[in-house]
């Protein structure tokens, strides 16, 4: 009876052994379709600014994207390509410095959207992103063209 015990305990033992090195070398495709980019904030809003009363000037209104970014890559990223949607309106909005991993980035661009007022959804998806080593980094969806 101790012999069978024993038996089981070591077959117990070599299985989870397998299923751990099969595991280890199950290939991680969620890495090669993730966006090395994450986004944290996406919201566009209308400015409006009253530069003084009728005689001194007209209102004067832009809208603003409130963009805030993480590089999740050990890389040092030097451009990063957002796909900015506002009311089925997309734009390409590109960012430019050294964005080192785990910093985050907060930028606003003053934008020219004519797809009505700020509010509903707004969307920024990562598109692409150019690393000082050189290397790209492209959406595997390929369906924005970037200039």
């Amino acid at each position: 009876m101790l012999h069978g015990d024993v038996l089981r305990s070591a077959m117990q033992h070599i299985f989870s052994i397998i299923a751990v090195a099969g595991a280890l070398a199950t290939p991680q495709v969620s890495i090669a379709t993730n966006a090395p980019v994450a986004v944290s904030t996406c919201a566009i809003t209308d400015f409006d600014n009253f530069t003084g009363s009728g005689e001194f000037g007209p209102l004067f209104s832009s809208r603003m994207l409130e963009l805030t970014f993480l590089n999740t890559d050990d890389a040092i990223a030097t451009q990063v390509y957002f796909d900015v949607t506002h009311n089925g309106t997309h734009t390409i909005v590109m960012d430019r410095g050294r964005f080192s991993k785990g910093v985050p980035i907060e930028r606003i661009f003053d934008l020219d959207f004519t797809a009505g007022r700020a509010g509903g959804k707004d969307v920024c998806a990562v598109v692409a992103v150019t690393y000082a080593d050189g290397h790209r980094w492209l959406a595997s969806d390929g369906g924005t063209t970037l200039l």
